[in-house]
């Protein structure tokens, strides 16, 4: 009878909200902002991760994908409904447009803001005209 119950709900959740709202407040993580924008020769990602520390700050690339998760120096705590929930963690996968070279991305993190550079691939020789 629990588990008739248990996927009722879940069905009604997921009717009123999107599924990864919900993996969020079921993993404790937080959705940082970001912006990303083109440069010539370069992309810029900017992540907001107000409350991290940078040690506590771990980027990882994937052939596709760059994945930011940040431990929160204190939990952010959420009441809702009669519930409340501590975030933990912000969590970000944001894929890589094409033609970027992975091998020379750099990342700083200063005020708060993680400023993720990736360079555009330079393909091709350069001809001279005469």
């Amino acid at each position: 009878m629990t588990s008739d119950f248990a996927s009722w709900f879940e069905k009604r959740m997921n009717l009123l909200f999107p599924h990864d709202f919900m993996d969020d407040f079921m993993h404790r993580e937080l959705v940082p902002l970001s912006h990303f924008i083109e440069k010539d020769s370069k992309w810029i990602l900017e992540v907001d991760l107000p409350g991290v520390n940078k040690k506590n700050i771990d980027v990882t690339i994937t052939s596709d994908h760059l994945i930011i998760k940040a431990k929160l120096e204190e939990s952010y705590r959420v009441s809702r409904y009669g519930y409340a929930t501590e975030f933990e963690y912000f969590n970000k996968v944001i894929g890589l447009p094409p033609h970027v070279n992975t091998k020379k991305i750099e990342t700083r993190f200063k005020n708060g803001i993680l400023t993720i550079t990736i360079p555009k691939l330079t393909a091709g020789k350069k001809i001279s005209v005469k």
